[in-house]
C-alpha cells in the first residue's frame, strides 16, 4: 500500500473507533438510566423477632405472613434457665423457637399489636417479640426481594 492510500484508510478507521466508543458510552448511560428509571416506593423495612416455645414457631410463622410480613424465617434457640427453674415453673423444656419476620413500616404496628394479642390469648402462646430497623439495605433488587415486588 502506498502512503497516500494508508492516510486515506486511517481517518475511516478513527472515525469508526470513535463511533463504537460513542455507541458503547450511550449504551451504558441507557443501562443506567433503566435501572433507576423503576425506582419503587421505598419503606422502611424492619424484622420482628419473635421469641417463643419452639412447638407453636411454625403457628407464629404462619401468623405474620397473614399479618403482611413477605419473609418469615425461624431459628432454634435453647434458653439460659436452669433446669431446677424449670421444673419449679412446671416447665418440661427450654428449647425456643426465634422466628423473623420482615415487615414493612405502613403493617408494623398492627402487626406487634396483633402479636400482643396472640400472646394473650392463651397460656401455651407465652413470647417476647421486638422489631429492629433495617439500616441500609444495598440494591434496588434486594429490596424489592424482601418486599416480593418483584
Amino acid at each position: 500500500m502506498s502512503e497516500e492510500e494508508k492516510k486515506k484508510e486511517s481517518p475511516k478507521k478513527e472515525r469508526s473507533r470513535k463511533s463504537k466508543r460513542t455507541l458503547k458510552k450511550k449504551e451504558k448511560e441507557t443501562k443506567n438510566d433503566a435501572k433507576f428509571e423503576e425506582k419503587p416506593d421505598l419503606k422502611r423495612l424492619f424484622v420482628i423477632v419473635i421469641v417463643v416455645d419452639q412447638g407453636i414457631s411454625k403457628a407464629v410463622e404462619k401468623y405474620v405472613q397473614d399479618l403482611g410480613s413477605t419473609v418469615q424465617f425461624t431459628f432454634g434457640g435453647k434458653g439460659t434457665a436452669s433446669t431446677d427453674l424449670l421444673n419449679i415453673m412446671g416447665a418440661v423444656d427450654n428449647t425456643k423457637g426465634v422466628v423473623h419476620a420482615i415487615i414493612n413500616e405502613d403493617k408494623l404496628e398492627n402487626a406487634m399489636n396483633e402479636i400482643g394479642l396472640f400472646f394473650n390469648e392463651s397460656k401455651k402462646n407465652r413470647g417476647v417479640a421486638f422489631a429492629i430497623p433495617f439500616r441500609s439495605i444495598e440494591g434496588v433488587r434486594l429490596y424489592k426481594y424482601l418486599t416480593q415486588t418483584i
